[in-house]
């Protein structure tokens, strides 16, 4: 990866010395053991804990580790995340999920511990072949009864075009992007994001953030973690939203690598076209938007994804 690719990764996470005594107890009384050791993940941009956690027996869990009073979305997006996980099928790459804690403000979901690393699919061909598959196998599975469309709990995906024509300052706000021909297809883009709400209807499970450092790679098979974002949808949307990152840390061009996918080589190229016109409007406009305090590094890493993004829908277009 080149120095000059953002990481997903978050500065001023919160680390285990940083947990309560009392929810660190509780942790032990609930596992059955006492804490033995603590190791966080180097990878994600959550403010909370996220890492292994040893326990004097010997077991291992990854736990995620939140307070809601500090970090109410985050913590939301916590236990939705317990709630898909638990729905998803036997058998599918995904750490199962254990038990949930809540100790005061605290929130605590415990998952498997997979044995594996990091993913590095645009630099290792193992690693990729093992996202190809992942992707592969998500797109064969029907999503449980209880997630909602893409369309419904990814909604405002379909509305940024239309948001950053009507902000003031445009063109000062979309400088580092290819602002002539943006501005020259405004009214292109807000059109065809809107026809992405009914090109991304299915019933497919759709992960919702299908990235490198949401896979582990262990014994040459990827594990997809990080699941608040799950829905139903078309069958192809993770592979087209995997596809900028990819790019960003140069992988293939997205254009080529998804028609290149079983996955996508049938799909209609207006219903692609709309997917990737809202897919980049969702990157530029937020990394435009002010960075947040508990999340650093996150404009830099979107603004590395929606100049692929960009590109690809100049293919498509």
């Amino acid at each position: 990866m080149s120095a000059q690719v953002p990481r997903s990764g978050n500065a001023s996470r919160l680390a285990w010395g940083d947990v309560p005594d009392a929810v660190v107890a509780a942790i032990g009384e609930r596992a059955g053991s006492g804490v033995a050791t603590a190791t966080g993940a180097a990878l994600g941009f959550s403010p909370g804990f996220a890492g292994v956690v040893g326990f004097e027996d010997g077991s291992r869990l990854f736990l995620k580790v939140i307070s809601s009073d500090q970090h109410p979305d985050s913590s939301t997006f916590n236990r939705r995340e317990a709630e898909v996980v638990a729905q998803l099928p036997e058998g599918l790459g995904v750490p199962r999920l254990q038990w949930e804690l809540d100790v005061d403000e605290w929130h605590v979901i415990a998952f498997e511990a997979i044995d594996g690393v990091p993913a590095s699919p645009a630099e290792d061909a193992e690693h990729e072949r093992a996202a190809w598959d992942a992707l592969t196998e998500l797109a064969a599975v029907r999503a449980p009864a209880g997630l909602p469309q893409f369309n419904e709990h990814q909604s405002d995906v379909f509305t940024y075009w239309r948001e950053l024509a009507a902000a003031p300052g445009l063109e000062a706000r979309l400088v580092g992007y290819d602002t002539a021909w943006i501005l020259a297809h405004l009214d292109d883009l807000i059109r065809w994001e809107a026809q992405a709400v009914e090109a991304t209807r299915g019933d497919r499970l759709v992960h919702g953030d299908f990235r490198a450092d949401n896979l582990v790679i262990a014994d040459g098979r990827a594990f997809v973690v990080d699941w608040p974002h799950a829905s139903a949808g078309a069958p192809w949307l993770d592979l087209a939203g995997f596809l900028p990152a990819h790019q960003m840390h140069g992988g293939a061009p997205a254009h080529e690598a998804f028609r290149a996918h079983p996955v996508g080589r049938d799909v209609p190229q207006e219903e692609l076209r709309a997917y990737v016109t809202s897919l980049a409007g969702y990157f530029v406009f937020h990394s435009t938007e002010p960075e947040p305090d508990h999340l650093p590094g996150l404009r830099a890493f979107q603004r590395a994804q929606a100049l692929p993004s960009l590109r690809w829908l100049r293919e498509l277009t």
